[in-house]
């Protein structure tokens, strides 16, 4: 993160941080603490701990993108970034207290389409940003529903149970798609904030 070069701009980029960082962090401790003997509640909490990377990614990984995105629109761009946050809080709980992996899967659907129509506006002239960070978002976001697809999905085991136990089943391949979403945010992510600290808007 080109840190001296944000201007303004660094808590943008610590936020930036905290999202790429957080969906590993929660999976690692969730996994790590998978073999325990507390049972259900246990299972429950470290599920949740997950569950809150994949919000804080989902969540704060936008902002940054709706803000360079509405850099010309003040009046627009804080009611955009709270209501997304408002909506990213409802699909978090939402995730939080689903009762089955698809469920989790379509809590999040909220979000993705509150992207879409960044990526939209971005796309058709009515926002600003980056040239080339686009095409890492819309990556991005292909790339997280492909990974939450496949691990509902629990393809290739339902193909061949026992047969992908240890290595290539849904759940790793999930993982993998996930780190390269991460990395697709990213590499949209700092050329934008980079843009927006020497952009000037044209005034009225």
């Amino acid at each position: 993160m080109p840190w001296g070069q944000l201007g303004g701009g660094g808590w943008l980029g610590g936020t930036h941080c905290v999202a790429c960082l957080a969906p590993p962090a929660g999976s690692v401790l969730y996994h790590l603490f998978m073999c325990h003997r507390g049972g259900s509640p246990v299972y429950a909490r470290l599920l949740a701990l997950d569950m809150c990377g994949v919000c804080l990614v989902n969540t704060l990984g936008a902002l940054p993108i709706i803000h360079c995105t509405l850099a010309c629109r003040p009046w627009l761009r804080p009611a955009a970034l709270v209501g997304y946050t408002l909506l990213s809080g409802l699909a978090g709980w939402r995730a939080l207290t689903a009762p089955s992996t698809s469920a989790r899967l379509r809590a999040f659907g909220w979000q993705a389409g509150a992207r879409l129509l960044v990526f939209g506006a971005r796309g058709m002239g009515l926002g600003a940003g980056a040239p080339g960070s686009l095409p890492c978002y819309l990556r991005m976001d292909a790339l997280a529903l492909l990974g939450g697809l496949v691990n509902v999905a629990r393809l290739p085991e339902r193909w061949g149970p026992g047969r992908f136990d240890y290595w290539g089943n849904s759940h790793q391949i999930m993982h993998l798609l996930s780190v390269g979403s991460i990395l697709q945010l990213h590499a949209g992510v700092v050329p934008d904030l980079l843009w927006a600290a020497r952009h000037a808007c044209p005034k009225d």
